[in-house]
């Protein structure tokens, strides 16, 4: 839970750009106390006497590669956030799911918008940052890929081979 995090906990941010989608590592600075979503003082209270529960968020400071970052109203009990063009996670693995749920959006989109191409790609290449397995999997399926062209490429030259053969044996049954 963001609530949680404490000075020098890592964080992972994936940003939507024009070119698709980057991947940033970050580690938190501060992390604010939880409190009420937005509310002003009277609305406390009202929500209190109604029994309504209130949304609690933090705010949290992040360092990233490319300077500090602030997330404003982020849920406090959450361990992803979704918010405008950026997504925070607590692990790897997190932000592997959103990544992985990203994709198959871009999927459904694709033929709608080619930004959805280029952002695949930037999936796939995140994925394989942030999960050895998918990476492990990824690169299985292609040696399998290339295993299977130098196959294609083995059999055509033995038919060939075999043709040639064929065609020595032929002269060589006229000469005799």
């Amino acid at each position: 839970m963001f609530q949680n995090l404490v000075k020098g906990s890592k964080l992972v941010i994936l940003d939507m750009v024009e070119e698709g989608a980057v991947v940033t590592d970050g580690v938190v600075e501060s992390v604010s106390g939880p409190r009420a979503k937005d509310a002003q003082p009277n609305q406390v209270l009202q929500a209190i006497a109604f029994g309504q529960q209130q949304e609690m968020v933090v705010d949290i400071v992040v360092s990233t590669s490319q300077g500090q970052r602030t997330f404003r109203n982020i849920p406090a009990t959450a361990a992803v956030d979704r918010g405008g063009s950026s997504i925070i996670a607590e692990s790897a693995e997190l932000m592997d799911t959103e990544v992985k749920n990203l994709d198959k959006i871009s999927e459904e989109h694709i033929a709608k918008n080619p930004w959805h191409i280029k952002a695949r790609e930037s999936y796939k290449e995140i994925r394989k940052r942030l999960s050895p397995a998918f990476a492990k999997d990824q690169e299985r399926d292609e040696t399998i890929d290339q295993l299977k062209k130098q196959y294609g490429e083995l059999k055509q030259s033995n038919e060939e081979v075999k043709a040639g053969m064929d065609e020595i044996l032929k002269l060589l049954k006229k000469k005799a």
